[in-house]
């Protein structure tokens, strides 16, 4: 599986055979490619950020790729990163002359989002104002002791406990304040307005878990430390959708704490 390959499937630029192959090959693998699929996604988002794409791919990102609000976020949290970086490097960098017929990614971007709706920059703009203030509190009150986490990345399994279920093994070390845990989402999950996620230890309580983000692919997951005791888990997937009503994602995603 190549970068191209991936970025092609993003900007969905595969014909419908390609798609399923791609599809299949991610399936055949031990767990679904996600931390593959987000690095080369973030190299896309930088690179259309960074005006790098061809003309064609930059009309294929914002017609194909920029159709979620969850990936408008990310696009827009990345150009604020990406501003405040080059801005910070800026005084070490000679003056770079634009023609004044050529507009720049951050110009393009913005004129598509001046194109959406009001409600979608509206919640766009608060989520934004919401993690700038997370930032900041976590900056002025929390920076003596940075968040540590484990990570693990998961596929859902349609065998129980029972019957033998394979459970991904992690390790938490001493440091680590919670485990963040990517859910690969099965290939016909049904759409979702956003996800709830339940986690049960081998006793069958069970708890709701954080959900800190979701994309096309995946959920992601932040669970406490202190609530992981040695022995093994369940993770199960709700699917909520717009109207409220939520869905169970048939199979559970298995993991053993050590």
């Amino acid at each position: 599986m190549t970068d191209e390959r991936i970025i092609a499937y993003l900007l969905e630029e595969l014909p419908e055979d390609e798609l399923e192959r791609f599809e299949d090959e991610c399936f055949a693998q031990d767990s679904w490619p996600a931390e593959q699929i987000n690095v080369v996604e973030e190299d896309l988002i930088d690179a259309y950020l960074r005006d790098e794409l061809t003309p064609e791919r930059r009309q294929r990102f914002e017609r194909n790729y920029l159709t979620t609000e969850a990936r408008q976020e990310r696009v827009i949290m990345a150009a604020a990163l990406l501003r405040h970086i080059d801005e910070h490097n800026g005084a070490s960098r000679p003056a770079v002359a634009v023609r004044p017929t050529e507009l720049t990614a951050a110009e393009r971007f913005r004129a598509f989002w001046n194109n959406q709706t009001w409600a979608l920059r509206a919640a766009a703009s608060i989520a934004v104002v919401a993690v700038i203030a997370s930032a900041l509190w976590l900056f002025l009150f929390r920076a003596p002791s940075l968040r540590s986490f484990a990570t693990l990345t998961l596929a859902i399994s349609n065998i129980n406990r029972a019957e033998g279920a394979q459970a991904d093994k992690v390790k938490l070390p001493s440091d680590a304040e919670a485990l963040k845990v990517s859910l690969t989402l099965p290939r016909q999950a049904p759409p979702a307005a956003r996800y709830r996620v339940e986690l049960e230890d081998d006793n069958g309580k069970t708890e709701s878990v954080e959900v800190v983000g979701n994309d096309a692919q995946s959920v992601l997951v932040v669970i406490p430390a202190a609530r992981l005791a040695r022995g093994q888990y369940a993770l199960k997937l709700f699917a909520i959708k717009a109207d409220g009503d939520d869905q169970r994602i048939n199979g559970s995603y298995f993991f053993n704490v050590e």
